[in-house]
């Protein structure tokens, strides 16, 4: 099953809208593979933003990207996959990751990515 990426509409509570993009886009961009699966905390920091693994969900894991208390973007990755075998598919996942931070922190919504790849 192909990875889907799907906006679920629900407004981002505490919604921060960065002043300066960069701190956030560069924190996304240090997402890899090997932070999904992860605990609670901290993962990456770049100036004032960082991206928060708030733990793990029904939904699987909850990624937030954040300043001081306030939440600029938000994804939920589903358990199948974080199942991903093959190292190249695993960048693919990163990479999906990273666009749905983005598309988050322009739509101010919580995002979901599901499916799975070998």
């Amino acid at each position: 099953m192909p990875l889907t990426k799907t906006n679920t509409g629900n407004p981002i509570r505490g919604r921060v809208v960065p002043n300066n993009r960069t701190d956030s886009q560069n924190v996304m961009n240090m997402v890899t593979f090997a932070d999904l699966g992860r605990g609670a905390g901290t993962l990456h920091v770049s100036g004032t933003a960082r991206l928060d693994m708030q733990g793990h969900t029904s939904s699987g894991d909850n990624l937030q990207v954040q300043i001081g208390n306030g939440t600029v973007a938000a994804v939920l990755v589903a358990d199948s996959v974080q199942s991903t075998k093959d190292p190249i598919n695993r960048t693919v996942v990163a990479n999906a990751v990273i666009s749905i931070l983005n598309q988050s922190m322009d739509s101010g919504t919580i995002w979901t990515l599901t499916g799975s790849l070998p």
